[in-house]
């Protein structure tokens, strides 16, 4: 799922962290081809935790929601998966509370709040 660096990957105490860079500032339905790598990350994240780092992202639509929600089951189904949300900016994180995302997804100010949170215990 690398995309010249834009999209980052690494795994941080038992925790997959995707970092997306600065092309994805804003996220349109026709950005989310490049995005398909998450589906199969949720498929393979081992544990099945994943923290989506958004700090670089000002705007999203519903499109790239659904991509989140789609996420978040898929690593549900797994038995203990989760996804969170870490950096969100403050138009990112209304438009998750509108939609009630936040319910379903936690948010965390950093990925190393979130990565502390989601480790899995030893």
């Amino acid at each position: 799922m690398d995309d010249d660096d834009q999209i980052v990957i690494s795994v941080e105490k038992g925790v997959t962290v995707v970092r997306l860079g600065t092309d994805f500032a804003s996220i349109y339905e026709s950005d989310l081809a490049r995005l398909d790598g998450l589906r199969e990350l949720a498929n393979t994240a081992t544990p099945a935790r994943v923290v989506i780092d958004l700090s670089h992202t000002r705007y999203f639509g519903s499109a790239f929601v659904g991509l989140l929600m789609a996420t978040a089951a898929r690593l549900k189904e797994r038995g203990n998966g989760q996804l969170a949300i870490s950096g969100a900016t403050p138009f990112a994180t209304m438009a998750l509370e509108t939609t009630k995302v936040d319910t379903i997804l936690s948010l965390f100010a950093s990925v190393d709040d979130a990565v502390a949170t989601l480790r899995p215990s030893v």
